[in-house]
This record gives C-alpha cells, sequence and structure tokens, in this order.
C-alpha cells in the first residue's frame, strides 16, 4: 500500500490518499504519432505505465474538503485494469487511518463527472444508497450534470447511483464558473477534459494549495505543452492550463494532480515552466 502524503499549508493540512492504480495507455490516450514521441519518451509509448487514482483530504479551520471521491472500481474487461493487482484498502478504510471519519468531511468536490472521481460518493445502507459523507454538500460542474441527463434516466447506472441518489437527498450542488465557499475554499472551472472539469484552490494564512484534478494526467503533458488526451476539449484544455499556470505562479501555490503521484509548485524559467516536486 502506498503511505498518505500529507503536507502542512498555513493553518491546514493536505493529505493525498491513493486508492488505487490503473494502467495507462500513454500512446492511446493521447493520440499522437509515433514519429512524434522524443527518443527519451519511447518506452513510455511502448509501454502502460501505471498511475495512481487520488483523493485529496484537506483538513482547516472550521471545515473538512475532499476532492473527489473514488471507489477501486474496474470492470475485469477493462483496459485500465492491471492484471493480479490487489487494490490497497479502501477510502473509508484510508481515512479512518488518518483520523478522519464520514461525518467529518463538510465538503465534497467532484472535480468532474468520469467514474473513477466520484464513484464512492454513495454507498447502501440497510438496503438503499445514502450519501457517504453524511455532512457533507457535494459539488459538481453544471454542464458534466447536464451531459450526463440521459444517463440519469437509467436506474441501474453509476450516474443514477450517485449522481441521482445525491440530487433525491437535496446535496448536490451545481457550480457554474466560479464558487466561494468560504474557509478558503474555492471552485474554479477549468473546462476541457470534460465540459464542467473544475479544479480547487485553497488558502490558508496567505498559502495556497490546487487540486487540479485531471487537468494533466502524466509528467510528459509538463513538458510537451500541446500534448493532452484525444477526447479532451483541445482549445478549452489549453485555455484552461494556461489560466492554472498563471495563478499557481503568481500565488507559489502547491499543486496536486489526481492521477500524477507527488505534490508540484510551478517556476518559471526562459523555456516556460518548470514543475518541480517537493
Amino acid at each position: 500500500m502506498t503511505e498518505p502524503i500529507s503536507i502542512p499549508f498555513g493553518r491546514a493540512v493536505a493529505t493525498v490518499l491513493n486508492i488505487g492504480e490503473l494502467q495507462a495507455d500513454l500512446a492511446g490516450w493521447l493520440n499522437i504519432p509515433a514519429e512524434a514521441w522524443p527518443a527519451q519518451y519511447m518506452g513510455l509509448r511502448q509501454q502502460k505505465p501505471h498511475l495512481p487514482v487520488q483523493c485529496i483530504h484537506v483538513a482547516l479551520p472550521g471545515a473538512t474538503l475532499l476532492v473527489d471521491a473514488c471507489l477501486y472500481e474496474f470492470p475485469d474487461d477493462s483496459p485500465m485494469r492491471i492484471p493480479d493487482y490487489q487494490p490497497p484498502p479502501g477510502l473509508i478504510t484510508q481515512l479512518a487511518a488518518i483520523g478522519s471519519q464520514p461525518g467529518m468531511i463538510t465538503h465534497v468536490v467532484i472535480t468532474h463527472s468520469h467514474l473513477d472521481h466520484y464513484n464512492a460518493v454513495t454507498q447502501l445502507d440497510h438496503g438503499e444508497l445514502r450519501p457517504t459523507f453524511p455532512s457533507a454538500r457535494y459539488y459538481l460542474g453544471r454542464a458534466d450534470w447536464e451531459r450526463a441527463t440521459q444517463a440519469l434516466q437509467d436506474p441501474d447506472s453509476i450516474e443514477s447511483r450517485t449522481l441521482g441518489v445525491l440530487n433525491k437527498w437535496g446535496v448536490l450542488m451545481l457550480v457554474e464558473g466560479e464558487l466561494d465557499l468560504g474557509h478558503g475554499i474555492q471552485i474554479v472551472a477549468m473546462p476541457g477534459e470534460s465540459p464542467g472539469h473544475q479544479m480547487v484552490k485553497i488558502q490558508s494564512d496567505g498559502q495556497s494549495l490546487y487540486c487540479i484534478g485531471d487537468l494533466y494526467h502524466h509528467p510528459i503533458e509538463f513538458e510537451q505543452l500541446d500534448w493532452m488526451v484525444q477526447w479532451a476539449d483541445m482549445a478549452a484544455n489549453q485555455a484552461s492550463r494556461q489560466a492554472f499556470i498563471d495563478a499557481a505562479l503568481e500565488s507559489e501555490a502547491l499543486v496536486i494532480a489526481t492521477h500524477i503521484p507527488g505534490i508540484y509548485r510551478l517556476q518559471a524559467v526562459s523555456s516556460g515552466v518548470d514543475w518541480i516536486r517537493v
């Protein structure tokens, strides 16, 4: 099991919880012709690197935030499932290990509506699906909710069993643009990965942390600025990345991405931006 990584900033503490790893077909995801791959990256193209699926727990004075809530739940035939892989203990167990219980979570931000970012927001309780974190409000980009309209009509779909249940219980908040949640927490629209993709900016005593979801999937995208997954809206994603980079540089923020291990800071250099692992 990968041990949780915690880092203090201001009066807050962020903890990264890895609930399992997936194998990434970078050649297929990025859809870049073989001749365009720099020689030092050919190994990545030919192999399928393992990437974490991470949730971020942030303890603040007066609030406890969870960015994404995930289960390791890939079908047996999923190309992202690692053969014979045994995932670590689930999200609730890992939260308990850092002293956090479901009832302590006050805000859950779903960065976007890809299932590995929200499939743990509900659980069965005496035969009924209920919100996993009973004291929390859940925040999803409105554009992603609207995109799920058809799936929500099917009671057996993952969308119905999670997002639909949250809506039924009156705890799902739909976000357009930016939203200030108080306690130094701000949701910022970052469309591209999906229409409603959003990141979270947390400030405490002049220090900042950005949880950027799937704005990037692999460090190779830090260096190859125009590379991104083929399902993303390229123009929207590039605009979101530039807005994020400008803001992160200005605030000297810590940065955490869902599928990239480690915590980073950005540093301006003559060639653009370096990502410095903290």
